[in-house]
């Protein structure tokens, strides 16, 4: 089963996220921020990261550069989850390191569309 890590601060997006993606078959971890994000990514080899911009000690921007910096968990996909996000914002992330964005509120389908582009399978992407 693959897993998903969601990074957020936001108790409502965790919560929904983490049943959508379950009730599809995926594994999720969760990190409210990113002061362990190396070490979580080397633990727990997720197929995707959805990773939000603002978020309390690092935000998405510096941690996107950890990331990529990583040899052994630069490969993984990230996609930015912002409530700021318009087409330059999305020109910015990917320009930093992100290989998608999502902007909040996001529509549940984009969300799909994206997951199972990045990481395929289960029964979310049939």
């Amino acid at each position: 089963m693959p897993t998903v890590l969601l990074i957020d601060d936001a108790p409502i997006i965790i919560d929904m996220l983490t049943l959508l993606l379950r009730r599809y078959g995926y594994g999720v971890a969760v990190l409210r921020d990113g002061l362990k994000l190396i070490e979580t990514l080397r633990q727990t080899q997720p197929a995707l990261v959805l990773m939000d911009i603002s978020l309390p000690i690092k935000d998405g921007w510096t941690l996107i550069k950890e990331i990529r910096l990583t040899p052994d968990v630069a490969h993984i996909p990230v996609i930015a989850v912002s409530g700021h996000c318009d087409d330059a914002n999305k020109s910015q992330m990917v320009l930093a390191g992100y290989n998608d964005a999502l902007c909040k509120p996001f529509d549940i389908q984009d969300l799909v569309q994206k997951v199972c582009f990045y990481v395929g399978q289960v029964r979310m992407c049939a």
